[in-house]
């Protein structure tokens, strides 16, 4: 099951959240939590939920034994903490291939969503026990504090990799109140809204763009910016539900994902991405080492559950290396190249690159760049990607807006508004607030609607 599930939507989330406010206690909240979570499992396979609540027992029993380990030496605590790795990197290799989800080599980007997010998931489990390792954090011998921190749905898929110390806290203490639960259900309903309304359309226009059957010129530019544009709006999505999510259960988390910039090139670009991912590595190894290790992990992902190809895997390690080398040079003296110079060069390099992942071999990738320079193409605009384009262009053009700098001035104009007065923000917030209703109840309808169809 994912947070844009109508089930978890209109009956696991709600029940959730309300029956926490029943009572003020931490034990009872984390309670209700863990339950509604086992349901969000379960309901995908039941072998699953079990290798979950498996995951966080071992993960229990290895920190406590690591932090033991530590005060006779580093080494052996190590053991420990190497154990926990492989087990965690076992357990995302057998979730991902045990017929758990579609493995589909198309362009439909859902097919690789939840193997990242179990990426997420298993990550998050190591990054306990390396934090007990490092001494960061201090072993947890409540085992119930813990189960809510591996087993809780907004943790569970879109990430970020939030750290136990960071939230261990919020799993003792937390109230929820109708300003959290306001505030977590309009990023809940605007990432509700990119995956259900905005990358269906995106997918659609990428496949249609991308079909090696009808090659065409604005149909291989606008397919790629299609297929980056959908990726973005899913992990851009399911990271404001989880945010939303949790916000609606008394937590406070970072989002995983930034706006997309040209200040850092390609590492702003990964980053933007899988922001608290990006700053665990760095924890571990470094920035150059960070780099490496994100593009390595997101580029078998891709490779494996996404284009299923060799030549994917190889142009993730050409990405590596440009973030290696961008680390080098560092980002300061990158910093100084102007603005209007980074943009082309970034968005070359991300379309000759990240567009490895579209395709299935070095022949597709080749054969579509020559459609972007017209070479082996009939005719400029297929009859597929123009219905596309005009049915959808509101759709899309708000969708452009919201990641770019104007999206972030308006919403910038509004907020500035609403601290003149308690009148403004008062005008402020019952926009958004109606705003918020639309749009939850848009996505729900149509929603329905492809759930009924399908």
């Amino acid at each position: 099951m994912t947070y844009s599930n109508l089930l978890f939507a209109s009956v696991i989330l709600p029940i959730s959240v309300l029956a926490a406010m029943f009572d003020r206690s931490a034990e009872y909240k984390n309670l209700i939590l863990c339950v509604t979570s086992l349901l969000f499992v379960i309901w995908g396979k039941a072998f699953a939920a079990a290798a979950i609540f498996l995951s966080v027992i071992v993960d229990f029993v290895l920190a406590i034994a690591a932090e033991g380990s530590l005060k006779r030496s580093k080494q052996s605590a190590a053991v420990f903490m190497v154990i926990d790795f492989l087990f965690n990197a076992g357990l995302f290799v057998w979730l991902t291939h045990n017929e758990l989800f579609a493995s589909d080599s198309s362009l439909h980007l859902r097919s690789a969503l939840i193997p990242v997010g179990v990426g997420f998931y298993t990550l998050k489990n190591f990054s306990y026990v390396y934090d007990v390792y490092s001494g960061r954090i201090k072993a947890e011998r409540n085992i119930f504090c813990l189960l809510t921190y591996g087993m809780s749905y907004p943790f569970l898929l879109a990430g970020p990799v939030v750290r136990y110390g960071d939230v261990e806290p919020q799993i003792r203490k937390r109230g929820t109140d109708l300003s959290k639960i306001s505030s977590g259900l309009s990023s809940f309903a605007l990432g509700f809204a990119k995956v259900t309304l905005v990358v269906p359309v995106l997918t659609k226009l990428a496949n249609a763009g991308l079909d090696p059957k009808e090659p065409t010129l604005i149909g291989a530019w606008a397919g790629m910016i299609a297929f980056f544009g959908a990726a973005y709006f899913s992990f851009a999505g399911l990271s404001d539900m989880g945010a939303g999510c949790a916000r609606m259960n008394g937590f406070d988390c970072e989002v995983n994902y930034r706006p997309i910039t040209a200040k850092h090139m390609v590492g702003g670009l990964v980053n933007s991405y899988n922001t608290s991912m990006a700053g665990f590595f760095r924890d571990i190894c470094g920035k150059g080492g960070a780099a490496f290790l994100l593009t390595a992990v997101f580029g078998l992902i891709g490779a494996g559950f996404y284009a299923q190809s060799k030549f994917a895997m190889a142009m993730g390690a050409v990405i590596a290396l440009l973030l290696m080398i961008e680390n080098l040079l560092s980002y300061e003296a990158i910093e100084k190249i102007p603005t209007v110079l980074k943009v082309p060069v970034l968005f070359v390099i991300a379309m000759l690159t990240f567009s490895a992942f579209a395709f299935g071999s070095f022949g597709e990738w080749k054969s579509w760049l020559g459609c972007l320079m017209g070479r082996g193409t009939l005719y400029q605009l297929s009859k597929a990607v123009k219905y596309i384009i005009i049915n959808n262009c509101w759709l899309l053009l708000i969708a452009l807006i919201s990641v770019t700098p104007i999206g972030r001035g308006i919403n910038g104009a509004l907020t500035a508004y609403g601290e003149k007065s308690p009148k403004a923000y008062g005008r402020v917030r019952t926009l958004k607030t109606l705003l918020t209703a639309l749009l939850l109840i848009v996505t729900f309808i149509i929603a329905a609607a492809e759930t009924a169809g399908a």
